[in-house]
């Protein structure tokens, strides 16, 4: 299923968030399995003043991907930040949703000044 994190004008900011568990983070798995770092996650999200909507791990490049609200992308960043410090989670990547019919938009407004190279 598609979702679309399009934000309502004014409202919160969403991010995709993708990241990687260090051989550290991995090893905190191994000797206790049945950690829940959703929870954690939420917690640190919260306390940074933003919103876990969802968490999940996944199977391949990347060991987990969490959706978040925000009220700007320096709150995600400041989180990506100190979970990085944290010496357990690496890789962090922080997409943003946009609107892409308004980015349509501006293009569409902006090509009629654009000439291609060699013409």
């Amino acid at each position: 299923m598609v979702k679309s994190f399009k934000s309502n004008k004014g409202g919160p900011m969403k991010f995709v968030v993708l990241g990687r568990y260090t051989e550290q983070g991995l090893g905190g798995f191994v000797k206790n399995p049945s950690d829940n770092r959703a929870e954690a996650a939420k917690k640190i999200t919260e306390a940074a003043g933003a919103k876990l909507i969802e968490m999940m791990t996944l199977r391949g490049a990347y060991d987990f991907i969490a959706i978040v609200e925000g009220s700007n992308f320096e709150t995600a960043a400041g989180m990506k930040m100190l979970m990085e410090a944290t010496g357990t989670i690496k890789d962090m990547t922080i997409m943003e949703s946009v609107d892409f019919n308004k980015a349509a938009e501006i293009a569409s407004k902006a090509a009629a000044s654009y000439r291609p190279v060699g013409k």
